[in-house]
């Protein structure tokens, strides 16, 4: 049986999936990831066979640029195959703000999680927050790319995107993805769709897993 491995971004953790593994078909094998941002670290396990990979926003990125363990489908969710703008990737988040979170995060760690929170819609995890790995998670939100990858296995790659996500704007996931199924209901789509959309993130899940 396929595997669903389920990816966390910045500033959160695993529990971020928790209405979503609940509309999950309990015969579904499914496992999670987590940076120990707010507790321990659960590590990537070995899997007999090519998984289906789901990650949220820096989670989408981590499974475009490792390699250890391989997918047959990922499911980007709020996602990006990089962070910051460059020449030839735009519109994205500018350098220079993301250089200005880092700097504040080492001043006032706990203000910069409070803002970045509230700006997502409020929901934050519970337990205490690990500053070296969050520090950790913003330094490779700086340096990682994994558009070669996308570029190599676009057929394998599907997103979905808010369309009043204030973290990843959608013209942004419309530039990195090209066709992106955009979230815009009564309540307008935002960064945490695996929190306000569960149903429908599990409905994809469940349709990449099929």
């Amino acid at each position: 049986m396929t595997t669903i491995v389920l990816v966390h971004g910045w500033g959160y953790d695993a529990s971020l999936w928790d209405a979503v593994r609940a509309r999950l078909p309990a015969g579904l094998a499914v496992a999670s990831i987590d940076f120990g941002y707010f507790g321990a670290v659960l590590p990537a396990p070995t899997f007999a066979e090519p998984v289906i990979a789901v990650g949220h926003s820096l989670g989408a990125l981590w499974w475009l640029t490792q390699g250890e363990i391989p997918w047959r489908r990922l499911l980007s969710i709020n996602g990006f195959p990089r962070f910051t703008e460059t020449a030839d990737y735009a519109p994205a988040v500018a350098p220079r703000l993301l250089a200005r979170m880092q700097t504040q995060f080492r001043r006032d760690p706990a203000a910069v999680l409070a803002d970045f929170h509230a700006r997502c819609g409020g929901h934050a995890p519970s337990g205490t927050p690990d500053i070296e790995r969050l520090a950790a998670g913003l330094d490779w939100l700086a340096d990682w790319d994994g558009r070669a990858t996308l570029a190599a296995r676009r057929a394998d790659v599907f997103a979905l995107a808010g369309a009043r996500d204030p973290i990843v704007p959608a013209a942004m996931s419309t530039m990195a993805f090209g066709e992106v199924k955009t979230i815009d209901t009564i309540n307008a789509g935002g960064h945490l769709l695996p929190i306000t959309h569960p149903d429908l993130c599990a409905r994809w899940i469940e349709r990449l897993a099929a």
